[in-house]
């Protein structure tokens, strides 16, 4: 039995979609350090790749961790924490309070080296 994928996920691609985004979030709501998300509006960011928003989503979080902003306390990633309730359908988000002040006073976010 010969099987063919015809769609591969692109963890890296999905990671730098998230990340992309939630920058923008957190420029709108400078004061925002904890936010929410459904699944469903992740899962329309990750193009409606149903694997990555359910089975993939906690690997697409590990490259997450990866993109930092340097800071006075050093690098820092932007989320602190995460939870992901696939029972509630929602991504909760704990902000890194340095690395929020650091974007919002324009600093880039550095992104993680690939192979």
């Amino acid at each position: 039995m010969n099987l063919e994928y015809t769609h591969k996920p692109n963890y890296y691609f999905f990671a730098h979609r998230l990340v992309s985004f939630l920058e923008n979030e957190v420029k709108k709501h400078p004061a925002l350090l904890r936010d929410t998300f459904n699944l469903n509006e992740i899962y329309d960011l990750f193009e409606h790749d149903f694997a990555s928003t359910s089975t993939n989503l906690e690997g697409i979080m590990n490259i997450v961790d990866e993109y930092v902003i340097e800071t006075a306390y050093g690098s820092q990633p932007l989320i602190s924490k995460y939870r992901i309730s696939a029972e509630n359908h929602i991504l909760e988000l704990d902000f890194n309070g340095n690395a929020v002040t650091e974007l919002v006073a324009g600093k880039s976010i550095q992104y993680p080296k690939v192979a």
